[in-house]
């Protein structure tokens, strides 16, 4: 999923760390229009057990994916209370230049402001926007960049908020397109929606006398850790999935959000696998790993085949299958799945609002460091397969 790791650059090295509840700065809340918000005032566990009570939760909104993907001091969060009950959420990543202390605030996929439990209200969205804008623009003089989640109900609403309160597009998002599954069919319809070579895929794949199950527990992390290392190693690829936190995302999690592995088995020995997520109203292929063995024996239309199958009767709406990266095959493959039924978002980009000067200066420059590091990347991956 390599879309995850877009932030990371040369001069911001990653940090990895265990997983752990961290000490939080206490920040009096600030009362507006009946609404409080309040910064930083949860442990990294209780902030995952608030998340997971709302429809548009995802990954990258999560304690226990940024704070060893970052490090503690790169994370921060902002809550919207109403009468005491928390209504919002956002989940910060800063990156600031050494000395300077200035650069980015980065909210992926945030603010969250759809609680199950209640009806959506745009309003509360718009007020968490304009807290974080007070928050980290305002106060501690940063340029503040959101990137809404990409799904097919909410896109646009959530576009026009941020518009509304004075975010700008300035940079198109690399990997615009995203692909969602429909889940809300019964297996014909499923079956009717997909394209049809993805459909004569599948069919070659049921004759291959494959075996598709859930594998919990560490047994499953394992098994699937061992055959990504092998597709890595067999690929010559840099490791770019960051499947080393997932025996963290499934400990620390819980257990309605956390990710689970699927395998693909032939004669008992895996070949393909994927860990899949359900965050509220959508279920997210995470990372994915394949066998020399799997294309040949058409595992991957088994395996997510199987996967669309298993989630429909988990109560998600959408199948959000990434993106490709500019992969053509990967395209075909995804575009395939998704089908007549689904739905392709295309994200117009990312979302900036800034004060200063001086903030959004030093947050461009560092945004002109990641397309750089992004394009070497690029060339060493194409020059490893020359």
């Amino acid at each position: 999923m390599s879309d995850l790791a877009a932030m990371d650059t040369e001069l911001l090295p990653r940090t990895d760390v265990a997983w752990q509840s961290t000490a939080v700065e206490q920040t009096q809340p600030r009362q507006i229009s009946g609404l409080a918000y309040e910064v930083d005032t949860i442990s990294d566990r209780e902030w995952d057990a608030v998340v997971a009570d709302f429809d548009d939760v995802s990954l990258e909104q999560t304690a226990a994916y940024t704070t060893p993907r970052w490090s503690p001091e790169r994370n921060s969060h902002l809550i919207v209370r109403e009468k005491g009950e928390i209504v919002a959420a956002a989940r910060v990543v800063l990156l600031t230049m050494p000395v300077l202390g200035k650069g980015i605030a980065y909210v992926k996929f945030g603010p969250l402001w759809r609680r199950r439990d209640r009806d959506p209200d745009i309003g509360v969205c718009k007020f968490a926007l304009e807290a974080l804008a007070e928050e980290y623009c305002e106060r501690r003089g940063l340029l503040l960049t959101t990137l809404p989640r990409p799904g097919p109900d909410n896109w646009e609403i959530e576009s026009d908020a941020l518009a509304i309160c004075g975010y700008a597009v300035r940079r198109p998002f690399a990997d615009r397109n995203r692909y969602l599954v429909n889940l809300e069919l019964d297996e014909e319809a499923q079956r009717a929606s997909l394209g049809q070579k993805w459909r004569y895929n599948l069919r070659k794949a049921e004759k291959s006398n494959l075996s598709v199950k859930l594998v919990p527990g560490e047994e499953g992390i394992r098994l699937f850790q061992a055959l990504h290392g092998e597709m890595v190693e067999r690929k010559n690829a840099s490791q770019g999935d960051a499947v080393d936190l997932l025996p963290g995302l499934q400990a620390s999690l819980p257990a309605a959000i956390a990710p689970q592995v699927v395998l693909a088995f032939r004669d008992g020995i895996p070949i393909a696998g994927a860990a899949v997520a359900v965050h509220g109203d959508t279920a997210y292929y995470i990372y994915g790993a394949s066998g020399a063995e799997a294309l040949p024996l058409r595992a991957g239309y088994a395996l997510q085949w199987w996967i669309v199958r298993w989630l429909s009767g988990q109560g998600a709406r959408w199948y959000d299958l990434g993106g490709t990266a500019g992969d053509r095959g990967l395209k075909q493959f995804k575009s395939g799945l998704v089908g007549k039924a689904g739905a392709v978002v295309e994200m117009s980009g990312e979302y900036d609002r800034w004060s200063g000067r001086r903030g959004r200066i030093t947050g461009d420059t560092l945004f002109a460091l990641r397309s750089c590091s992004q394009g070497v990347a690029k060339f060493r991956s194409l020059w490893r397969l020359k």
